[in-house]
């Protein structure tokens, strides 16, 4: 969690207070705004954004609430209810309250977008129903749900809603809530003495899949801020279509790979440390 809140406060500084950061995500929004420049395209993909976060929380009451029925255990669907909460309103409150972006004379758009809503609310509702998943489940889980802020978060750049640095902020906040709450959620439950039913799970095919495009994100990230750091810098105006569309490129590559490689880490780390959904001596781990 330390770590999370230390790579969203260096995504900040240079994404927001430096030059170079702000002309790159600037770049990136540019090329997202190029890409879909007609308006008949743009239009119904712009309403799909607007519904995301209805849709993203329509799913999460439905499945949180068929956990509370189901396991007759309120507490885990609560916090994974409230983690969406916190995670939502503390974007809010680092969006309107407490951050602010520079003027740097790079950008026509000086308000604050850092970290995006839309973006923070979508991967958060995903990651309660990991929170409420049996332990078997949360491999797939964990893909699906990363799969999908992957794709919110990248509609949101594509149709030059936010910048890249946007919604990678939006992804650390939400993995950081979610760690808060499986932490809760360790001691709400207790120490289990069946750790062997954690550690099977690594060789499961979801958890393989979800290690190989974390290793992918990975490498891809370091590739492309190489990239995007190695080209030339010059009056965002003028940088050409081609330009653009290769910044595009680069941000929509930071946005995927930032999901898996975050969606690995929480996956990993409830592997080791999470607690069962519930622990019956008689029946066992479920």
């Amino acid at each position: 969690m330390a770590a999370l809140v230390t790579a969203f406060g260096a995504c900040y500084l240079f994404f927001v207070h430096s030059r170079v950061g702000q002309w790159i995500d600037e770049a990136a929004l540019l090329g997202g705004q190029a890409f879909l420049a007609a308006d008949t395209t743009r239009k119904p993909a712009l309403a799909f954004l607007d519904y995301m976060p209805a849709v993203s929380a329509g799913i999460a009451a439905i499945v949180l609430f068929l956990a509370l029925i189901r396991r007759k255990d309120f507490a885990r669907p609560i916090i994974a209810g409230l983690s969406i909460l916190g995670a939502a309103g503390t974007t809010q409150l680092l969006k309107h309250v407490l951050l602010e972006r520079p003027d740097l004379n790079i950008s026509a758009a000086t308000g604050n977008s850092y970290p995006s809503g839309h973006t923070t609310f979508a991967a958060a509702a995903m990651m309660s129903l990991f929170l409420v998943a049996p332990i078997a489940q949360r491999p797939f889980v964990a893909l699906i749900g990363w799969s999908y802020a992957a794709i919110a978060g990248a509609s949101t750049l594509v149709l030059g809603w936010h910048r890249p640095s946007d919604v990678v902020a939006a992804y650390l906040v939400s993995a950081f809530w979610v760690l808060l709450a499986g932490l809760l959620l360790r001691h709400w439950h207790g120490p289990t003495d069946q750790e062997h039913s954690l550690k099977s799970l690594k060789s499961g095919l979801c958890q393989r899949i979800l290690a190989s495009f974390a290793a992918l994100g990975a490498l891809g990230v370091s590739a492309s801020m190489i990239l995007v750091l190695l080209l030339p810098h010059p009056k965002v105006s003028g940088v050409s279509e081609a330009g653009l569309l290769v910044f595009l490129g680069a941000g929509l590559v930071m946005i995927v790979g930032s999901a898996f490689v975050l969606g690995f880490l929480v996956l990993k780390l409830f592997t080791h440390f999470g607690s069962a959904i519930r622990f019956r001596a008689e029946r066992g781990m479920k």
